[in-house]
């Protein structure tokens, strides 16, 4: 077995102690646990520092000061070794860590065992023992024999060395205690003689000894000795004496003679190195001793299910760079993490044939040494790689197994040593960083908490952390994040702290805690940064999100968030929804701009104004539509009823006036749906349904109405549905049909023409007027897939009877609005022509006003091109909409169709007869010709005559006629 150096056992792993230096008042401020602070080291806390140290700490300090950027130091003072860390902050301000490395008299006993290794065996047992007596201040000694099975017929202690003890006798062994040591290594005990584990241990009482701490020694992990220090006193036990009787154990347990080869030996030097100059000379040492090519000290990094190790020190940088964290194949470094034990492997290559990192080195053996934490745990190897075999690898392995405990310190040490330079550089980090003690008193801030808040560190080190909340006094903020960060291990949430110019800033606080040597919480390191532009931020996106950009009014989504809240809080109170919907606003911004309908728009929410705002929300929901919500109409639904129409007449009235938009004068209407409520009755989007109905029969009944919802409404929405779908299906079981109603001239009632009109009749044979699915169908995209079936169906029939030899001048198909202003419109109608081979100067296209009027410029521009392709355009329902002689002039038309509503009251109207004749007069100006419509009596079409009419159609001479009944009459009248 290889011995065992101890010459070097860890730093002892306390928490470093931090100061604050200000040079310039002298003044040294704690800013950790001031109760860890050695009283020599700050006695009089309001006297000048570092003057009142003793000289051995004064003057290597004040050197450190001297040179302007401070730098480490390690000194020994009062059988103690201090290591001192000095970093210059600004303005006379320094930063000062405190850490104790170990007691004096366990470093003296370090410093001893490697001239112990070298003695005899009996020599080094009694030098070591005694030494490790007199460092711990035992007042004995005791070195046991364990048999499982002794003389006593059971488990069996025997004491084989003793040292200030009487003579003592094998003692029957304890199964509790020796399973205890076996997982535990070591094991301390106070008021030693009352523990039941020590009950065969009768010579405690009498001996009075008091505590006692005892160290299993190990042999191929089999117990076969314990080494046991008692105490007449009681004592406590720190975790340097408990890791220091555990590797003495060890020792003891490991340590066989051997014969060295004296060229072999290891540098004498490495007693007195540490840290990377340690690495550094050990593995230039071994790679001059082996011949290796590569050799490094690299510290494990387990990630989940992988292994990555990181060189800490590397020779020969070139084939292996240092710091670069390499994941570990299936290799001999993954067997020596597993396994914890040197190895020595020939063949590489042929051995680990899955190793590609190992591989690319090129090497023929490997040498690993592994380096154990205190608790045993693998923490990093020690590697060199060989391009030629060893022939006695077995005394290198020794030699460098021999350093493993003091080669894992070191690596320890680099690793301590990084935290530290890393806890510096966290500590300078962008985000706000302030450190208060348990009572809330700040302790330490960085640069950053100042440019966060404008507080200098003066101003808020030694204060409460109440002076940056002083809005929030009285509150648990502190007793529930302390109790969280117990709980949790640390606090997240956003607060608000005080600027020092007197505003509240938001920020977005972590906080964490430091526990002291008791594991009592006693520190709070707090780390925040400012969330003021994030704030504004959310704030203009929740705005985006809840608000409409044009008109500031909430939007639809806001809407329904306050709707759901309203009817969900029961209050007793009926409200009302209003849908305001501006009549003809299309109209409005296509023909006059969209930058013209947005000011439209403002300058109605501005006229909204005007209306009670008390429990009023108003919201813009969609393009030319508006929804005013009165959450508090009274207790009845009749008040409330009473209330909500008073609003609507006002309503009604801010439309009156005429809006001055730039250079125009606009009148604008508005058609309003109400809605009736009472909270926890009504779902949200069934109240918002419900007014959007009302809002619907509003526009039906004219502009500028309003109408309260009812039951018989949406019972009739209810048909219109069922009549939807029902249409849909008559579409696919073709009992969609077309009509035909012939067109004549005046003047000699001649055939001029035919209209195809569409016609319902289900499959039981009842007719759906026109009136009540067209409207449905415009309404939703079926217009698209019927008028497109619509005109194919028209075009196929007149080609038909054209090829049969019947003389129909031309053809009318009636176009919607949806379907004209369709993309791809004008290729569809060309298709169709070509498809069913219709002459194009032979079809009359009829559309509405509106049609043209739905953005104007690019209905001429699509009326254009359809008379570029020869096909005849018509003005259906002329006189109706907004017919002006700037429209008429700029229209590519052929025909106007005068509407029957003029027709109706020809006879009687001497009004509506001039009408009808201005109507004629322009038509000859510009060149279009007349057809009239709903013509039923020789008396309307005798005054049509007069007037110089050209073409009329109506149930006078025919009403729409099937096919059949169609050809029938072309067939029984020649045409001229």
């Amino acid at each position: 077995m290889s011995s065992t150096a101890l010459s070097h056992l860890p730093p002892a792993l306390q928490t470093p102690l931090f100061f604050r230096l200000d040079l310039r008042s002298q003044r040294l401020v704690a800013l950790t646990d001031v109760m860890q602070t050695p009283l020599y080291w700050l006695d009089e806390p309001r006297a000048p520092w570092p003057a009142q140290l003793p000289d051995a700490l004064r003057l290597p300090i004040e050197q450190l000061l001297a040179n302007g950027h401070g730098g480490k130091i390690t000194v020994r003072f009062a059988n103690q070794r201090w290591h001192i860390a000095l970093a210059h902050e600004q303005d006379g301000f320094w930063l000062i860590c405190l850490q104790n490395l170990r007691q004096e008299p366990i470093a003296d006993l370090a410093l001893q065992l490697p001239r112990l290794s070298q003695m005899a065996s009996q020599q080094q047992y009694a030098l070591l023992l005694e030494a490790l007596k007199d460092s711990l201040g035992a007042d004995r000694l005791i070195l046991w024999h364990y048999q499982a099975n002794g003389d006593l017929g059971c488990e069996q202690l025997t004491p084989v060395f003793t040292l200030g003890v009487e003579a003592l006798y094998p003692i029957r062994g304890d199964s509790r205690y020796i399973r205890a040591l076996r997982t535990r290594k070591s094991l301390s005990f106070s008021e030693a003689a009352h523990q039941p584990m020590l009950s065969n241990h009768l010579y405690l009482t009498s001996s009075g000894v008091r505590s006692r701490l005892d160290g299993a020694l190990l042999e191929q992990d089999k117990l076969f000795g314990v080494l046991s220090l008692e105490y007449l006193d009681p004592t406590p036990f720190s975790d340097d004496m408990l890791l220091l009787v555990r590797h003495c154990a060890q020792l003891l347990g490991n340590w066989q003679p051997r014969q060295q080869d004296p060229e072999l030996a290891l540098p004498a030097e490495l007693n007195h190195l540490t840290g990377i100059r340690y690495c550094e000379t050990l593995v230039h040492w071994a790679m001059a001793t082996s011949g290796a090519r590569i050799g490094w000290v690299g510290e494990f990094q387990p990630r989940g299910q992988e292994l990555w190790i990181i060189p800490r020190y590397v020779c020969n940088e070139e084939a292996l760079p240092p710091r670069k964290p390499i994941q570990l194949d299936p290799g001999p470094a993954m067997e020596l993490f597993q396994h914890g034990k040197a190895i020595y492997v020939e063949d590489l290559p042929l051995r680990y044939p899955k190793a590609p990192r190992l591989l690319a080195l090129n090497a023929s053996a490997y040498i690993g040494i592994p380096l154990h934490g205190p608790d045993s745990t693998p923490i990093g190897q020690l590697t060199l790689l060989l391009d030629t075999p060893l022939s006695d690898p077995d005394t290198l392995l020794d030699l460098l197994s021999s350093q493993h405990e003091r080669a894992a310190i070191e690596l320890q040490r680099l690793a301590a040593d990084d935290a530290l330079r890393l806890a510096e550089v966290a500590f300078n980090t962008h985000d706000g960083l302030l450190v208060m003690d348990h009572s809330g008193i700040v302790l330490k801030v960085n640069h950053s908490f100042s440019r966060i808040t404008g507080f200098s560190d003066v101003e808020v080190i030694g204060h409460s952390i109440r002076k940056l909340r002083p809005t929030y006094y009285g509150d648990n903020l502190r007793a529930d994040v302390s109790r969280t960060v117990t709980e949790q291990a640390f606090w997240l949430g956003e607060e608000r702290c005080l600027h020092r110019d007197g505003h509240l800033l938001p920020i977005r606080l972590m906080v964490s805690g430091v526990n002291n040597d008791l594991g009592e919480l006693s520190h709070f390191i707090c780390s925040f940064y400012d969330i003021t532009q994030e704030k504004e931020a959310a704030r203009h996106i929740e705005q985006l999100a809840y608000y409409d950009e044009l008109c500031g009014l909430r939007n639809r989504r806001s809407l329904n968030t306050i709707l759901q809240q309203t009817l969900s809080e029961p209050s007793g109170q009926w409200g009302a929804l209003l849908l305001v919907d501006l009549d003809n606003f299309k109209s409005i911004n296509d023909s006059l701009g969209h930058a013209c309908g947005d000011q439209l728009l403002q300058a109605v929410v501005l006229r909204f104004q005007d209306l009670p705002q008390d429990n009023l929300v108003q919201a813009r929901i969609s393009g030319d539509e508006f929804a005013l919500l009165f959450t508090q109409l009274g207790q009845g639904e009749v008040t409330a009823k009473i209330l909500a129409e008073h609003f609507a007449r006002e309503l009604m009235g801010l439309f009156r006036t005429p809006f001055d938009i730039g250079d125009h004068k606009l009148h604008c209407s508005a058609s309003v749906g109400i809605s009736l409520f009472s909270s926890n009755e009504t779902d949200h989007l069934i109240l918002m349904q419900q007014a959007d109905t009302a809002t619907h029969m509003a526009k039906r009944a004219g502009q500028g109405n309003y109408v309260f919802f009812t039951e018989a409404m949406a019972q009739h929405e209810k048909n219109r549905l069922t009549l939807t779908n029902e249409l849909r299906d008559a579409l696919r079981h073709h009992e969609l049909q077309l009509h035909y109603q012939p067109q004549y001239r005046v003047d000699n009632g001649s055939l001029s023409g035919i209209e195809a009109l569409l016609r319902w009749q289900r499959s039981d044979g009842t007719m759906v007027p026109p009136a009540e699915f067209i409207p449905i169908a415009e309404e939703t995209s079926l217009i698209l897939e019927i008028g497109y079936w619509v005109m194919k169906t028209a075009c196929a029939q007149y080609s038909f009877w054209l090829n049969r030899g019947l003389q129909i001048p031309h053809l009318s198909v009636n176009v919607s609005a949806r379907q004209f202003h369709t993309q791809g419109f004008v290729q569809q109608v060309e298709y169709i022509l070509r498809d069913t081979g219709v002459p194009p100067s032979r079809l009359l296209l009829e559309v509405t006003e509106s049609v043209v009027l739905e953005n104007r410029l690019e209905s001429i521009a699509r009326m254009r091109q359809l008379k570029e392709l020869g096909i005849l355009i018509s003005i259906d329902d002329f006189g109706t909409g907004y017919s002006s002689l700037a429209y008429l002039r700029d229209l590519p038309a052929d025909e106007v169709k005068l509407d029957r509503s003029f027709i109706q009251t020809l006879v009687n109207s001497e009004q509506d007869r001039a009408i009808v004749k201005a109507i004629l007069d322009l038509a000859q100006v510009f060149r279009f010709t007349v057809t009239a419509e709903g013509v039923e009596e020789e008396a309307q079409l005798a005054i049509l005559k007069a007037l110089g009419c050209q073409h009329y159609q109506g149930y006078l001479t025919s009403r729409p006629l099937t096919v059949k009944a169609l050809e029938q009459l072309l067939g029984s009248r020649a045409p001229d």
